[in-house]
């Protein structure tokens, strides 16, 4: 079964890390069992590193402190000696099969979802929740594979009677986040957080004093230095990507949680609203 993997969470983050940072990656990769041995003065030394570095080490790859990485550390060592799939966790060939396609599929998708689980920060989805819920106005952005997500993030907030708006049309999405103003919510969905249009879509919600939540995958980014609040996803993919598969659903799982925390704030109201139009929709199907 699928785990939370340290060593790939640091493989993935390690061009995003400080130069003190990266001699601690280095040195994790190098000697994983020999580090869930030591203490952050211990490594430090070891490293050539500081005590500091360390623990900001731990929390670009979404582990809270150094005890908790050598926990995850001894879970992911013990779950390879049992002789976890190197063929499930590999990228994906052309002379795979449909049941090895499956199971590769699904094992990356599981991955996905627990490292993103580990990366999200639970201070930041809170502070979001409350944003979406006060605001007067959401104005919801993506493009490409982000799109679809959007897209699905927007019906959900229909359904509760939240005034939302949305367009695949770049330009008509920039003249609608013209006219957004300090009591509303720009809410932007972006893989890498480099779009040209996502950047330009935040710049001027930046203007205009509009508080701004990016959903993206962790790294530095244009798009991030932008935003009020980030949610990081782990990044899954990069490079040469196929549909931003797993991408796609961690940025689901998370819009899925900032929906419900919506409904929590809002109250029965709000499922007697989800109630009326599920039954309106029915009446489509008679």
């Amino acid at each position: 079964m699928s785990v939370f993997s340290v060593l790939k969470q640091i493989e993935r983050n390690i061009e995003h890390c400080t130069r003190a940072e990266k001699m601690v990656a280095i040195y994790v990769l190098e000697n994983p069992a020999r580090v869930m041995e030591m203490t952050t003065k211990e490594l430090a030394a070891a490293c050539q590193s500081s005590e500091a570095a360390i623990m900001r080490f731990c929390k670009r790859i979404g582990i809270q402190s150094f005890k908790v990485m050598k926990l995850e550390l001894a879970k992911e060592l013990h779950a390879n000696g049992e002789g976890t799939s190197e063929i499930v966790d590999s990228p994906f060939q052309l002379e795979d099969d449909p049941k090895l396609i499956m199971k590769k599929v699904m094992f990356n998708t599981i991955q996905a979802l627990r490292n993103t689980e580990k990366m999200i920060s639970v201070k930041t989805l809170s502070e979001s929740i409350e944003k979406l819920h006060k605001a007067e106005r959401v104005f919801v952005y993506g493009v490409g594979g982000s799109a679809i997500v959007v897209r699905d993030f927007a019906q959900k907030l229909l359904r509760i009677n939240v005034n939302v708006f949305r367009s695949d049309d770049s330009h008509l999405q920039m003249v609608m986040t013209a006219n957004a103003t300090k009591k509303d919510v720009v809410f932007v969905v972006s893989t890498s957080g480099k779009t040209k249009e996502v950047v330009n879509m935040l710049t001027i919600a930046k203007e205009r004093g509009v508080c701004c939540i990016l959903l993206t995958q962790n790294g530095s980014s244009p798009a991030r230095r932008l935003a009020d609040l980030v949610l990081t996803m782990s990044e899954e993919e990069h490079n040469l990507r196929i549909g931003t598969m797993t991408a796609r659903i961690a940025q689901l799982a998370i819009i899925d949680a900032l929906f419900v925390g919506l409904c929590s704030i809002r109250g029965q109201d709000v499922f007697e609203r989800i109630i009326d139009t599920y039954q309106v929709v029915q009446r489509l199907k008679k």
